[in-house]
């Protein structure tokens, strides 16, 4: 491998915490969001999903973009604008103020994702794509798992919940800068062999400079071999994050946690991909991708069933973890699967497709 790329991970994988660290703060901010601005549970609602939408939203061009151009410009300039975004939120003063700046900051939160994914899906080989991809999720999850815990801390010690938004929109702004600076040697040294086949094992591998060399497969073929598993991820994901943006308020009026310390349990649940991340990937470069989404898929309902029923205390808080590890375990494999499955060519727009 390249010299350049030697410090890929590493760097994505901060990339990846910083970006989380400066979008994550909301949801556990929430409780006291309210509390401080009066906001309903509509209202409270809606700040998420302006966020969300924009960000699905914002996928597709985003990823048609980066298939055309500098995926790895569009990454680095999306973090530098993402951060002056979450500063730009500590400066409002009431719910019509903030909601451009969260519809702003899905917007530009579409410029990562799909875009690193597919990035880093072409440096490494079908064998350990899958361990790569999930190295990398780490970095997001260490990031769930302390910015609550940051995020209430700050607004603790300032007292004032738009003291996170302006201290905790730093990092993703450093490491853009120091990015910028440190990977312009990285874009053309993606020609590592990456094989393709979706479950197939070792042995399956091809150049990615032959893949860019192909006529691109017909959609028709790329949604067939992805087929009805991920449809049932997407779905299954959408009803995991709703559940996820509502679990602070849920436990203040479920539980009677003060608002406070509701948001510490989105730590639980996100932070859990730390074990779950790596672990998925590694499991799906062993035994297979659709193998090891479907465990996760089966796993999912019944444990979000036990979290609902289960009373507070040391029963909930394994419950949490577990149920977040459902989610941590499917998304390399997911990502990875599609890697596997469609050319370099249209790859970011298939994992676009995928986040939106």
């Amino acid at each position: 491998m390249p010299a350049a790329t030697k410090f890929l991970i590493p760097q994505f994988t901060l990339a990846h915490f910083s970006f989380h660290v400066c979008t994550g703060v909301l949801i556990p901010l929430l409780p006291v969001m309210r509390e401080s601005l009066g906001l309903s549970y509509f209202q409270s609602g809606l700040l998420v999903s302006f966020y969300t939408i924009a960000y699905g939203i914002g996928q597709l061009p985003m990823a048609m973009l980066a298939d055309r151009f500098s995926s790895r410009l569009i990454i680095i300039w999306g973090l530098i604008v993402l951060s002056l975004t979450g500063i730009g939120v500590s400066f409002t003063r009431s719910f019509g103020q903030m909601a451009p700046f969260f519809i702003a900051m899905g917007v530009i939160s579409a410029t990562y994702h799909a875009l690193a994914t597919s990035f880093i899906s072409q440096i490494f080989s079908t064998q350990k794509r899958g361990r790569a991809l999930g190295f990398h999720h780490t970095g997001g999850s260490a990031s769930f798992l302390l910015t609550p815990a940051m995020a209430l801390g700050v607004a603790y010690l300032f007292n004032t919940w738009r003291a996170p938004f302006f201290i905790l929109s730093f990092p993703a702004l450093m490491v853009g800068i120091t990015m910028l600076l440190t990977t312009a040697e990285v874009q053309g040294d993606v020609e590592v062999p990456s094989g393709r086949g979706g479950d197939s094992g070792p042995g399956n591998i091809e150049n990615e400079s032959a893949d860019k060399k192909e006529q691109p497969k017909p959609w028709s073929q790329i949604i067939y071999a992805l087929g009805i598993i991920a449809f049932l991820s997407v779905t299954v994901q959408l009803f995991s994050s709703g559940v996820r943006s509502y679990l602070p308020l849920y436990m203040v009026d479920r539980h009677g946690i003060s608002p406070q310390l509701a948001g510490l349990v989105i730590s639980l649940i996100a932070g859990s991909g730390i074990i779950g991340s790596p672990l998925g990937g590694a499991l799906s470069d062993r035994f297979g991708r659709k193998k090891v989404i479907l465990f996760s898929l089966s796993l999912s309902g019944p444990l979000l069933l036990a979290v609902t029923r289960a009373p507070y205390g040391i029963l909930l808080l394994i419950l949490l973890p577990l149920y977040g590890m459902t989610m941590s375990v499917r998304m390399p494999s997911m990502l990875s699967l599609i890697a596997d499955v469609v050319p370099v060519g249209r790859r970011t727009t298939v994992m676009g497709v995928y986040f939106l």
